[in-house]
């Protein structure tokens, strides 16, 4: 934030700036691809986990792109499966729903994910669960869009024992089911301040390492 009186920019520190900017785009771009999980491990990750709690949503992600930007990584969830995708499992930016994001750097709130033919469903079939209601915000810092933080509202399907197969559509639902409900536009503003927050803090942490001070 400004400070709270007239100030003005130190002549000998302002042609700094340039470089300072340079170095911390430097710095993210080298922990992308040797440690992506410290850009968000420790401040940045408990923000973003109480606004998801505050929200409703099941579990939401930290997604990185890595591989020169041609993949997102989720480098941090909040879920029971965490371990289980975390660090390991790549989305091709120009695949999904979150891909989309990425790539356009638009925010997308959507509901009925999983009859939604954009939708990657890799990762859901690899954890028995569809995704109802999502939604997915860019995450920008370094002087760039980063990656994307994700929220979702699920269907496990260990919770359907009667189901006999991955449904089409919401008339395939047992009678008695009802699905979560949808975000709201109230929970997408919240997240995309969040969004805005973190890239911040990223910031912040970059500057340190930048300038080799302790945090």
């Amino acid at each position: 934030m400004p400070p709270p009186f007239s100030s003005f920019g130190d002549p000998e520190l302002s042609p700094l700036a340039d470089q300072l900017a340079t170095r911390r785009e430097q710095f993210a771009a080298h922990c992308l691809k040797e440690k992506p999980s410290a850009l968000v491990n420790g401040l940045p990750a408990r923000l973003t986990d109480t606004v998801l709690k505050s929200i409703g949503a099941d579990e939401g992600s930290l997604w990185l792109a890595v591989d020169d930007g041609q993949a997102l990584l989720p480098i941090w969830n909040n879920g029971p499966d965490a371990a289980r995708f975390v660090g390991s499992f790549r989305l091709p930016v120009t695949r999904g729903i979150s891909g989309f994001v990425f790539t356009s750097g638009i925010a997308a709130c959507e509901a009925e994910i999983c009859f939604n033919q954009r939708q990657h469903r890799e990762l859901d079939h690899q954890l028995g669960v569809l995704t109802w209601a999502m939604f997915a915000v860019p995450l920008v810092f370094g002087g760039a869009a980063r990656g994307v933080i994700t929220a979702v509202r699920l269907i496990r399907l260990n919770d359907l024992p009667d189901l006999k197969r991955v449904p089409e559509s919401r008339d395939e639902f047992p009678s008695s089911y009802t699905p979560p409900a949808a975000f709201g536009l109230a929970d997408l503003s919240a997240m995309e301040t969040t969004a805005g927050a973190v890239g911040r803090l990223v910031e912040h942490r970059l500057t340190a390492w930048v300038l080799g001070i302790e945090e």
